[in-house]
């Protein structure tokens, strides 16, 4: 088993640990530097001492390997902390702050993001209440019954599977693009101060120079590459025409007419309140003020009682029922002789919209292939260069 996996690993998550609470690190670097120069001069005296050829031989390649550390921690620590990153950054951008200005990029285009999605849901759950829309009615002929049902828009609902793909695939774009906005916050919390000293570090000690190679590789990248990379993809998406889903969700409303003319009497608390109390009910909340009536209250009382229980009530009910039945029945002709076609206003309005979500994800995965291309190719690329690992278990596959 290769020796800079497990440290990697112990390194990723010591750099975890530190990201909640940051400290400065860059001190161990000379720390680590002054006692690796120690063990070297002392070896070197050793080896002169016993005489020992491949001691000294190892000792002048260890020199050379030690003087050549120093030097890349020089270069290293005077692009970054000495000139500052904001020198990179200009000559790089344009801006001060590079991974602040990645960090406002990836931030925008995951508000792209939700707006759409938030939009899909507001025109599927518009789309699925109108779809629904079945009205039923059972009139009541004394020992007969007419029922008569219809749902005559129900078929746009088939729309809602390619809403729900694209729902999904926005849905993958928002995960991978945030995860991309966490590791940029993630490297501008710990690489400067935190993971870059300790790759340094162990770039200095001889037994792990070629782990630390790999890990300044990886610093490197996610400092420079990984915000540049993100700039470079916004620069990119800037010389076309960036998608923007919008939709009129208005449009998606059906609102039948014969809905929208029963609306206020179907919300009226006094009539379903009537007409739901049964012909006893009614015929007691009519006529019981009779029975105020001195003398003949008893009379007037049993008179119309029965009068509203038999006749008034029924015929309210009928005439009720009938009205709402013959709305409907109109309403249903007008829809079927096509004018008033819902499925080719939820087409046109959706079809656009759809096009450019589609559009917009497309553009998403590009941005997320350029962003992995650049950073993983040129952490190993300069892993190589430094001698550290080639292959990198893992990240590797990513290409």
């Amino acid at each position: 088993m290769q020796l800079w996996r497990p440290i990697l690993l112990l390194f990723v998550l010591t750099t975890t640990i530190f990201s909640v609470n940051p400290i400065d690190l860059t001190f161990a670097v000379p720390a680590v530097a002054i006692i690796v120069g120690i063990f070297l001069a002392t070896a070197g005296m050793l080896s002169h001492a016993i005489s020992d050829p491949k001691l000294d031989a190892w000792i002048k390649i260890e020199t050379r390997e030690f003087v050549a550390a120093l030097l890349l921690i020089a270069i290293i620590m005077g692009l970054f902390f000495t000139v500052t990153s904001n020198s990179i950054s200009i000559a790089l951008t344009g801006d001060v702050n590079y991974i602040q200005g990645a960090e406002n990029i990836a931030d925008q285009w995951l508000e792209d993001y939700d707006n759409a999605f938030e939009k899909i849901v507001g025109a599927a759950t518009r789309i699925r209440a109108s779809a629904t829309y079945s009205p039923y009615m059972s009139l009541p002929l004394w020992y007969v019954s007419i029922s008569y049902s219809t749902s005559p828009i129900a078929g746009v609902g088939i729309v809602l599977g390619s809403m729900n793909i694209a729902a999904q695939n926005l849905a993958n774009v928002i995960f991978v693009t945030e995860g991309v906005r966490m590791l940029l916050s993630f490297i501008k919390i710990t690489a400067p101060k935190i993971l870059l000293p300790l790759a340094l570090c162990l770039r200095i000690i001889p037994f792990t120079r070629k782990t630390g190679n790999t890990l300044i590789a990886l610093a490197v990248a996610g400092i420079v590459l990984l915000p540049f990379s993100v700039i470079l993809a916004e620069s990119m998406n800037q010389t076309i025409d960036r998608p923007e889903p919008s939709i009129d969700l208005s449009e998606l409303e059906a609102r039948p007419w014969a809905m929208v003319m029963m609306e206020p009497l179907c919300e009226s608390t006094v009539m379903r309140t009537l007409l739901l109390s049964t012909d006893i009910g009614f015929a007691l909340i009519v006529c019981l003020p009779m029975l105020l009536v001195p003398v003949i209250g008893v009379g007037l009382y049993t008179a119309c009682y029965n009068l509203v229980k038999e006749v008034v009530y029924p015929l309210i009910n009928m005439i009720f029922q009938l009205v709402i039945m013959a709305v409907l029945i109109i309403w249903e002709a007008v829809y079927s002789a096509g004018s008033d076609d819902y499925a080719n206003q939820v087409f046109n309005a959706l079809y656009p919209f759809l096009r450019d979500v589609g559009n917009l994800v497309f553009l998403g995965y590009l941005d997320i292939i350029l962003i992995g291309i650049i950073t993983i190719a040129g952490a190993r690329s300069i892993s190589g260069a430094l001698g550290g690992e080639w292959y990198m278990a893992g990240i590797q596959r990513l290409i």
